[in-house]
């Protein structure tokens, strides 16, 4: 708790020299934070202009000085997002530190500014087959495997596709895993190893399968989290951002959902649905 309320500090010391135009605003307009704190790990977003560079140098400083908290150069690292070579070399000079390429992982998850890519998302499946419990499987029966399964196999997609759309054959891969764990024990299993149709499996217990969650239905469940929690937290930090969403996870949420349009502020004139479901852009094409 000391930790997160000196951070704090550092966090309101980058807000203020934002508001008072000391650091150029990000290229996105809606970004409410260029600031990201996890353990003892920051993520700052900066324009790539010498003078903002350099102020954030001093602040770093000013900061480390009053805390005791001293930014270790040499365990940092500079990610250049769509940067020109001049902007490079700026950045260089200013910050000595290592650069990485662009799309990176952080906590585990990949980020990028476009759609990721088949190479981009092979280790998110290999982080999947290295949970596997190796040679213990072989002790474990078939009620520990599901036990597995449903906690520790399911938990990690679980935890990508809060932040990711993964495509079906990501899904697919997973899935043949998780199978491949429950019924031999192993990251692989043939059609005779399985007693049970995987689809069946994925089904709740009262209807007759083992409760192991279906990913793919989760993705979509969890796509419709973005589309509600954009509506009804604004204290997010992605939000105003435009997000991807399926057209299957809006069309259920439409569905589904009745919105009050209340003061307005939240309400979207030409893209929400409001006559029988249908938005302004699709009743009145040519006034868009």
């Amino acid at each position: 708790m000391l930790f997160i309320l000196i951070m704090d500090v550092l966090n309101s010391l980058i807000i203020q020299a934002t508001q008072d135009g000391l650091l150029q605003p990000l290229a996105l307009q809606h970004t409410q934070h260029r600031i990201s704190f996890y353990a003892d790990d920051m993520v700052l977003f900066l324009r790539p202009l010498e003078n903002d560079l350099s102020l954030i140098k001093q602040i770093l400083d000013v900061f480390g000085h009053a805390s005791g908290l001293q930014t270790n150069i040499s365990k940092s690292s500079v990610t250049p997002i769509q940067c020109r070579e001049e902007e490079l070399a700026i950045i260089s000079e200013s910050l000595p530190c290592e650069t990485k390429d662009f799309p990176c992982t952080y906590l585990g998850l990949l980020l990028s500014i476009r759609k990721p890519t088949k190479a981009e998302l092979l280790p998110l499946i290999d982080k999947v087959a290295d949970n596997l419990p190796g040679w213990k499987a072989l002790l474990m029966n078939r009620a520990g495997r599901l036990g597995t399964v449903r906690v520790v196999l399911t938990a990690i997609p679980i935890y990508l596709m809060i932040a990711l759309d993964l495509p079906k054959w990501v899904i697919k891969a997973i899935d043949k895993r998780r199978c491949g764990f429950l019924w031999k024990g192993q990251e692989r299993a043939n059609g005779g190893n399985c007693l049970v149709s995987w689809g069946r499996v994925c089904q709740p217990l009262q209807n007759g399968g083992l409760g192991i969650h279906n990913l793919e239905a989760l993705g979509t469940a969890l796509r419709i989290r973005w589309l509600w929690l954009q509506k009804t937290d604004a204290s997010r930090p992605w939000a105003g951002l435009p997000i991807q969403v399926p057209n299957n996870a809006h069309a259920l949420f439409n569905i589904t959902v009745e919105s009050i349009v209340g003061n307005g502020q939240i309400t979207k004139f030409w893209t929400d649905r409001w006559l029988q479901g249908k938005t302004f852009a699709e009743l009145a094409p040519n006034l868009v």
